[in-house]
C-alpha cells in the first residue's frame, strides 16, 4: 500500500526531526508529518540554540534527559557538518548574599553534574578574564559543557539526513483525526495515511493530537522574548546566580548566537494563544534591566526581537504516554527539549521496540553540508548579495534547491535579510532570486504560506 508505513511522527521540530533521524538508521518506512511548509517552524524557531548543563530540579526526567543529550547532540553537529561552538556558562553573584552562598551552590552543582566541569571563580580572575564583566560581580560559578548551534543548520541538516536516508515528508499538512483499529490511520486535511506505530512529537499542538486519541492535557503557555544586539559582550554565557529556582524557567542569560551577535534573555509570561509571538517596548526593558546590571560595556545596537511559545505541562516536566501500545505521546517539550531530544528520542525508540517495532540497521549515506561564505570568505563564489551576513546568490539558489519555496525558509537556511539591515538592502535581491531559481513570477513568491505575499 502506497501509504502504510512502519511509522508516522507528527511534527517536524527538533524533537520530531531527532526521531526521523534515528529511525532513519534502520530498515523502515517512516513518514513525517508537518504543519508548516518547512521544518522547525515551530517551537524549535523561537528558542536560543544553547546545548545546556543546568537544568534543576536534577531530578527531573527533562534535567536528566538534557545532561544524557548534551554530549551526544554535539557529537550529531560534527557528524552533519551543523556549526556550533563550545562554551561555558558563568552564574554570577551581585549581591552579598549571593556570595555568601556561592561556596554551597557550587557543591550543590558539583555533586550534581557528573561528567561536566564546576569550578568556583573568585572577583579578580573572571574581571581580568571578562572585561565587559560589571565592576559589581562579587564572584561566580563556571559550568564547562555548554555551547551554541546554529539551530536551523541542525534543524535542515537532521531533515536533509532523514530525507537522504528514505524518510518522507508530508509539508502543509494538517491533521484532522486519528483513528486506531489494530494499525492507525490518521487522517489530514491532504490526505489519509497508515501505520503501524504513531509519534506524537507535535510540540506546541501535541495536546491536540493527544486530544484526537482520547487523551486531556492542557498546557500552559510561556512567551519568552529575546533580543538580538549586533554585538555580543563576552565569549561565554553569563547568568545571573538565582537562589530560588522557578521550575517553568531557568531565568535567562546574556547570550550569544553562533554568528557572533548578542543575544539576551528569555524572559517569562503567559499568553493565552499560540500565535501570539508578539514582542513589545516592555519586554525589551524588562531585559535589559534584569542582565545589564552583569556588564559595564555597551551591548551594541538592537537588531530585532523575537518571541518563543514554550508548551508547559501541569508537571512542569517532560510527559510520556501512550494512547493503546501503538501510539506514543511526547508532551511538554519546552527548554530544554534542544539539548534533551538525542536522549529523548532514544527513548521513544525503547518504547517503540518494546511494543513490538523491530528494527535492523542499514548502511547510511551523509549529508552535504550546506557551505556559508562567512565560514571561508576565500572560497566563497558568487557575488554577494546580504553583505552584513555574507551571503551569496549561490547560497541563495542553493537553498532553493535544498527545498525552500518561501522567503522564510531561505533566510533561515542562509540568513539572508537576518542581520544589521534585516533586509532593508537585500530583500528584492532575494526574492529575485528566488523567483528565478523557482522559475516563477516574484508575486508567486511568499513569505512564510498562504496569504504571506511580499509583492501584490
Amino acid at each position: 500500500m502506497k501509504n502504510k508505513y512502519d511509522v508516522i511522527i507528527i511534527g517536524a521540530g527538533i524533537t520530531g526531526l531527532m526521531i526521523s533521524y534515528k529511525l532513519s538508521h534502520y530498515n523502515l518506512r517512516v513518514l513525517v508529518i508537518e504543519r508548516n511548509p518547512e521544518p522547525g517552524w515551530g517551537v524549535s524557531r523561537g528558542h536560543a540554540a544553547v546545548v545546556h548543563v543546568v537544568q534543576l530540579p536534577f531530578k527531573s526526567l527533562k534535567s536528566k534527559l538534557a545532561r544524557a543529550g548534551n554530549k551526544e547532540l554535539l557529537r550529531i553537529c560534527k557528524e552533519l557538518g551543523v556549526r556550533h561552538r563550545i562554551t561555558s556558562t558563568l552564574i554570577l553573584a551581585t549581591k552579598f548574599y549571593h556570595f555568601l552562598a556561592l561556596p554551597f551552590v557550587y557543591l550543590y552543582l558539583k555533586m550534581n553534574l557528573k561528567g561536566f566541569e564546576v569550578k568556583l571563580r573568585g572577583r579578580r580572575s573572571l574581571l581580568r578574564e571578562e572585561p565587559a564583566l560589571s565592576p559589581k560581580i562579587l564572584g561566580g560559578i563556571e559550568v564547562k559543557g555548554y555551547a551554541v548551534v546554529d539551530s536551523f543548520d541542525l534543524i535542515y541538516g537532521l531533515y536533509e539526513f532523514s530525507r537522504v536516508n528514505g524518510v518522507e515528508f508530508a509539508f502543509e499538512e494538517e491533521v484532522r483525526s486519528i483513528e486506531y483499529n489494530g494499525t492507525v490511520k490518521v487522517i489530514t486535511d491532504k490526505g489519509e495515511y497508515e501505520s503501524n506505530y504513531l509519534i506524537n512529537a507535535a510540540g506546541l499542538w501535541a495536546d491536540e493530537i493527544f486530544k484526537l486519541t482520547g487523551g486531556e492535557m492542557k498546557f500552559e503557555l510561556g512567551k519568552g522574548v529575546m533580543v538580538v544586539f549586533d554585538k555580543a559582550v563576552s565569549e561565554r554565557l553569563l547568568a545571573p546566580l538565582y537562589l530560588k529556582a522557578d521550575p517553568k524557567t531557568k531565568g535567562g542569560a546574556i547570550m550569544f548566537t553562533h554568528d557572533g551577535r548578542g543575544l539576551w534573555g528569555p524572559n517569562l509570561r503567559l499568553t493565552h494563544s499560540k500565535d501570539d509571538i508578539s514582542a513589545d517596548e516592555t519586554d525589551l526593558e524588562i531585559l535589559l534591566k534584569k542582565f545589564s546590571k552583569l556588564i559595564r560595556v555597551d551591548p551594541g545596537i538592537p537588531l530585532k526581537a523575537y518571541a518563543g511559545i514554550r508548551p508547559i505541562p501541569p508537571q512542569n516536566d517532560f510527559v510520556l504516554e501512550r494512547s493503546g501500545d501503538k501510539i506514543i505521546h511526547v508532551l511538554g517539550t519546552e527548554s530544554p527539549g534542544f539539548t534533551a531530544s538525542p536522549a529523548l528520542s532514544e527513548l521513544v525508540i525503547k518504547m517503540l521496540t518494546e511494543s513490538g517495532l523491530r528494527v535492523e540497521e542499514k548502511p547510511v549515506s551523509k549529508r552535504r553540508r550546506f557551505e556559508r561564505a562567512r565560514d571561508d570568505p576565500k572560497s566563497a563564489r558568487g557575488r554577494v548579495i546580504c553583505f552584513c551576513n555574507l551571503v551569496t546568490e549561490d547560497e541563495i539558489r542553493e537553498a532553493v534547491r535544498r527545498g525552500s519555496k518561501t522567503l522564510k525558509g531561505v533566510f533561515y537556511r542562509t540568513g539572508a535579510c537576518m542581520g544589521t539591515c534585516q533586509g532593508s538592502r537585500c530583500l528584492a535581491d532575494v526574492l529575485e532570486i528566488v523567483a528565478d531559481e523557482l522559475k516563477v513570477n516574484p508575486r508567486s513568491i511568499k513569505f512564510d504560506g498562504d496569504g504571506s505575499w511580499i509583492v501584490t
